[in-house]
């Protein structure tokens, strides 16, 4: 299973935008990095690793993302697609219909 990760802050030297096998994920971790950010490594069994730059909220937050999507997902679907640094979640609708199960 693939999952797209796009880094396109232009605030970064270094952007990211690619597709990922979900079965290379070796090792996920946030380090502290220079300056006040902080660094995501995604690193791959069968290639370089993968880092994004940004705060320690929005490595967190994404670290989650990435978690949840690998503990999910077990079977060949249509890959997802992942925005660094991640959006914050949006406004819930209007309309009231959201129910609990």
């Amino acid at each position: 299973m693939f999952i797209e990760i796009i880094s396109s802050d232009d605030g970064y030297k270094n952007p990211y935008h690619g597709m990922v096998n979900i079965e290379f994920v070796h090792q996920v971790k946030i380090i502290r990095g220079r300056h006040r950010q902080y660094e995501l490594h995604i690193n791959l069994s069968n290639s370089p690793s993968i880092e994004l730059l940004g705060t320690k909220e929005e490595c967190e937050r994404f670290y989650e993302e990435l978690k949840q999507i690998l503990k999910t997902h077990k079977h060949l679907s249509p890959p997802d697609t992942l925005v660094f640094p991640p959006r914050l979640p949006s406004k819930p609708s209007s309309d009231g219909t959201e129910e609990e199960p």
